[in-house]
């Protein structure tokens, strides 16, 4: 049941080879409202949104339809990632261990909850920005630092007895602020490129956790929510309320298949 179109979608034979299909039966959640808790980034927290609501705003209005008396806890944080997600930044802890409380007293409350991971876009943007040394050595031991912490996420919070799902991250060396350099401006041309194959190993190693752990995905690769002005903030950077909505419709698509 879709209540905000999807669209955004990219042809089919632009489809990479990595598996994005979502088990036909998953195990329905119990009657009554939901608690969503979400992780991730500025994507996340909802910037470039004017009414702040992001896309986790839009969701659980959207989730209340089906499930009256829902909520969320958004934890998103701009500016952060998958280690930050984990270990804290800023002077703030990190979001995981908040996630797993607020996920196990959900459950001791007899309460449905799901959590919600969206993170990667700041773990590229600083590999090439600061850390990056131009080779695929370098690349490859970043690929292997993210799924190792995509463990420790994913791991902790199935821990909890809670449905986990995850999305799958746009090509963001193809955003305007990457392409006209608006900011991260040490990121080359080369490097944009190096991102561009970057992504798509990120996106099999959170398809093949996603498998491992039993979790579900949400696809945000093939989209032109990041691409298009129309669904894009004035940042070329983060998505606008038109993206949101787009996005709050594309994660309530799979969520859908919890509540039947």
């Amino acid at each position: 049941m879709t209540l905000i179109p999807a669209g955004g979608d990219l042809p089919a034979n632009a489809n990479p080879t990595w598996p994005v299909e979502n088990p036909a039966h998953v195990p329905a959640l119990p009657s009554g409202p939901v608690t969503l808790v979400a992780l991730g980034d500025s994507l996340t927290q909802g910037d470039g949104d004017d009414t702040g609501r992001g896309y986790v705003g839009r969701l659980v209005d959207l989730v209340n339809m089906l499930r009256p008396g829902s909520s969320a806890v958004n934890l998103g944080q701009s500016g952060w990632n998958s280690d930050a997600l984990i270990n804290g930044d800023q002077g703030l802890p990190g979001q995981l261990g908040r996630a797993v409380k607020e996920l196990q007293s959900a459950r001791q409350q007899e309460r449905a909850s799901i959590a919600l991971v969206w993170i990667g876009s700041n773990d590229l943007w600083y590999l090439y920005e600061y850390g990056g040394d131009g080779s695929d050595a370098g690349d490859a031991k970043d690929v292997e630092h993210f799924a190792a912490n995509l463990d420790v996420i994913l791991s902790a919070l199935r821990a909890t007895e809670s449905p986990v799902v995850i999305a799958l991250l746009d090509d963001q060396s193809k955003r305007p602020v990457a392409l006209k350099g608006r900011a991260f401006t040490s990121i080359n041309s080369a490097e944009l490129k190096r991102m561009s194959e970057q992504v798509l190993k990120y996106n099999n190693i959170i398809s093949e956790k996603a498998l491992h752990y039993g979790v579900l995905t949400v696809d945000l690769y093939h989209t032109n929510i990041f691409t298009s002005a129309a669904t894009l903030y004035d940042d070329g950077n983060h998505p606008n309320a038109a993206g949101y909505d787009i996005i709050a419709g594309k994660w309530f698509d799979v969520l859908s298949a919890l509540f039947h």
